[in-house]
């Protein structure tokens, strides 16, 4: 990723300066984003003004959803199938070199769930609520 030269905010998408200021704070080298120091400095930074951190887990929500099973997808937006995510025909003995798709960087990837993760294995707390659904600040 490029982000140095590619990343804007376009004048027609409302963000706030302190919202600005925050994302450019994390898109910076590693010695010098937001946190490296200790996650005070993210929860002290002018765009969290007001939150209380002691007490952000006995609030609701901002966004109600359900979950009706643990592969439940139906709270994500669908996109329709594009062209530019089909594999190409490769045309060399390279087929690495000849993909001319967006998705060229997972060539060879693979996702194992971890056990944790899982319904099967996964560690209870909190009145129930599954650890992996807290944060925890």
């Amino acid at each position: 990723m490029n982000w140095k030269e590619t990343l804007t905010f376009p004048p027609e998408v409302a963000i706030s300066e302190k919202a600005k200021d925050l994302i450019l704070r994390f898109c910076c080298e590693w010695q010098h984003r937001i946190g490296a120091p200790g996650v005070e400095e993210i929860k002290n930074n002018s765009f969290f003004e007001g939150v209380v951190w002691e007490h952000i887990g006995e609030r609701p929500a901002a966004i109600s959803i359900e979950i009706k099973s643990i592969d439940d997808t139906s709270n994500f937006d669908v996109f329709p199938e594009s062209d530019i995510l089909k594999p190409t025909v490769a045309i060399s003995n390279h087929p690495e070199t000849d993909c001319k798709n967006k998705d060229w960087v997972f060539i060879n990837y693979t996702y194992k769930c971890s056990e944790g993760l899982t319904w099967h294995g996964m560690i209870w707390r909190w009145g129930g609520v599954p650890t992996f659904y807290l944060l925890n600040f």
